[in-house]
């Protein structure tokens, strides 16, 4: 299993509220439609306990390879959701990651 992590920026002006909002009920509900998807969560930063925030909010999905995350976004689905969602931000930026959780 890989997962996709994005970090996103908003545009100067947009209420981060109102967006949070949007990608929560509707963003969010276009995204569980994907195919092959395995788990989908989105973060937005808060505050900063040290450094400094260059970034807004952060997704991650889990798919079993990059190619079923390619083939679901070939979709209309995923071409939907995508056009949708990226030209709302102001940057991004996205890594394939191998994940291992190391348990406590």
């Amino acid at each position: 299993m890989i997962k996709r992590v994005s970090v996103v920026t908003l545009p100067e002006g947009t209420d981060p509220d109102a967006f949070w909002t949007y990608w929560l009920e509707v963003h969010a509900a276009a995204v569980k439609k994907l195919p092959g998807l395995k788990k989908y969560v989105i973060s937005r930063a808060i505050g900063q306990p040290m450094g400094e925030i260059t970034f807004w909010g952060m997704v991650e999905t889990w798919w079993d390879s990059q190619e079923d995350f390619q083939r679901a976004f070939s979709t209309p689905e995923g071409k939907e959701a995508a056009e949708d969602f990226w030209p709302r931000l102001a940057g991004r930026g996205s890594v394939f990651m191998e994940e291992h959780e190391v348990q406590l």
